[in-house]
């Protein structure tokens, strides 16, 4: 017997004006991981952030990244922050591309334990820019997450074209 499909779709966005933030509301509570993919990029004339809230929550989340350009590579822990912050989201200037992000929520509906947040991303930008990141996110609260709100960290809008999908999967 085929087995069903992994990734259950929940709701998708493509920008046809630019948009401040985007956000998943009334998340249903029936699947074990959420996944949350971007092809986006910022109306900044630079680079800019990724910033996103879980349940309208504005602090207390903390993160391990390492990041890298092709040329040199970073790595640290931050505490304290005021969303979950995924970082080299390409602006405007010049030819830059969209970027492609994954972020995988564990266990999104428990109510007994803190929640996890796997993250994956990179851009490319004709100006000959590169980047990569990979991220683990604590989200400090046993609450089932219900919404998500996506937002940049330093600019305006999210360009027109910028792709939001949320996925919902089931347990195995």
């Amino acid at each position: 017997m085929a087995a069903g499909s992994t990734y259950t779709p929940l709701a998708q966005f493509t920008l046809t004006s630019s948009q401040a933030s985007i956000s998943f509301s009334s998340i249903s509570s029936a699947y074990t991981d959420l996944v949350l993919v971007c092809s986006a990029k910022s109306l900044n004339a630079g680079t800019d952030s990724f910033g996103i809230s879980v349940n309208g929550v504005g602090s207390g989340y903390s993160r391990t990244y390492l990041q890298g350009d092709g040329s040199s590579a970073q790595s640290g822990r931050q505490t304290a922050q005021i969303r979950i912050v995924s970082d080299y989201v390409m602006g405007t200037s010049g030819v830059q591309e969209y970027g492609v992000w994954t972020w995988h929520f564990m266990n999104y509906s428990n109510t007994t334990t803190y929640k996890t947040v796997l993250f994956r991303g990179n851009n490319t930008s004709n100006g000959g820019g590169f980047n990569v990141e990979a991220n683990v996110y604590l989200h400090p609260s046993t609450s089932a997450i219900s919404s998500l709100t996506i937002a940049t960290m330093n600019g305006p809008d999210w360009a027109i074209g910028s792709t939001f999908a949320l996925y919902g999967i089931a347990a195995a």
